[in-house]
C-alpha cells in the first residue's frame, strides 16, 4: 500500500525526537565522560597534596639541618682565642680551652651538646656557664635545640613532620704538634700537646604527619671551626 504525501509527512513528524533507549544511551555516554574528567581530576589534586607535603618536609629538614650546621661549627668558640697560643714575651698560654671540650654525643648518638662563648672579649673567662651550653635532640618526634642549659626548643613542627631518625656521629682526628715544645717531653704526662679536630656526620630523617609514605632523608658532613689544644711542653 503506497502512502500519500500527507501520511509520509505524518510519519516522519512522529519520529521526530530521541526515544528511551537512544536517550539511555546517551546519559550512560554522557557519565563515563563525566566519571573519567572527575578521576583524573582527582588524581591531580592528589599528586598536588602530596607535591606540596613533599616540599614542606623537605623544606622544614633543610632549615633545621642548616641552623644545626651553623651552630656546630660555632662549637667551642671563645673570645680570646690567642691565649692558647703563645708568643715571645707574653704570659704562658692558657693549658685548655673549656669551651671545646664541651662537645660530645651521647651513648645511642641522637642527642649532641656542645659550649661556645657568648660574652665580650673583655668578659671572656674561659668557663662554659649555663647561658653558653647548647645541643640538638630529638623528642617526642620533634627535633629540638637547646638554647641554654636544660631549656629545649622545638624546630620542626609536629603537625607537619614526624622525626623518625637523628644520629649524630662525632669523629675526633688527634695531631700532635712536637714541634710546638723546644725540650723533649722525657715521659712528661700530656707531652707534647696535641691538636683535636672534631668531625661530624649527622643523619636525619622524616616523614609527612599526614602521609607516612612521603619520607625524607639528609646527610651531612662536616667539622667544627674550633679545634681543641690539649697537653703542655716540657718546662
Amino acid at each position: 500500500m503506497r502512502l500519500t504525501h500527507r501520511q509520509r509527512s505524518d510519519t516522519a513528524q512522529a519520529q521526530q525526537g530521541l526515544s528511551l533507549i537512544e536517550m539511555m544511551v546517551g546519559i550512560t555516554v554522557g557519565m563515563i565522560v563525566v566519571a573519567g574528567a572527575s578521576l583524573m581530576m582527582t588524581q591531580q589534586l592528589s599528586e598536588h597534596r602530596r607535591l606540596v607535603l613533599e616540599t614542606q618536609v623537605q623544606q622544614d629538614l633543610r632549615a633545621a639541618a642548616d641552623l644545626m650546621l651553623r651552630e656546630l661549627r660555632r662549637a667551642g668558640a671563645m673570645r680570646q682565642s690567642a691565649q692558647f697560643v703563645w708568643a715571645p714575651g707574653s704570659a704562658a698560654p692558657l693549658p685548655v680551652n673549656n669551651y671545646a671540650i664541651r662537645t660530645r654525643v651521647n651513648e645511642d648518638q641522637n642527642q649532641v651538646q656542645y659550649a661556645y662563648s657568648t660574652s665580650s672579649a673583655a668578659a671572656e673567662d674561659n668557663l662554659a656557664g649555663n647561658q653558653e651550653l647548647f645541643g640538638f635532640r630529638v623528642s617526642d618526634k620533634v627535633l629540638q635545640f637547646e638554647f641554654t642549659n636544660g631549656n629545649w626548643q622545638p624546630l620542626t613542627d609536629k603537625e607537619v613532620l614526624l622525626v623518625t631518625n637523628f644520629s649524630v656521629i662525632l669523629k675526633p682526628q688527634l695531631l700532635p704538634l712536637p714541634d710546638l715544645c723546644e725540650k723533649p717531653c722525657g715521659g712528661l704526662a700530656n707531652c707534647p700537646p696535641q691538636l683535636t679536630i672534631n668531625y661530624f656526620e649527622i643523619a636525619l630523617s622524616a616523614q609527612a604527619k599526614h602521609d607516612p609514605q612521603i619520607v625524607r632523608t639528609l646527610k651531612l658532613k662536616d667539622r667544627t671551626r674550633n679545634d681543641a689544644v690539649t697537653g703542655v711542653c716540657a718546662p
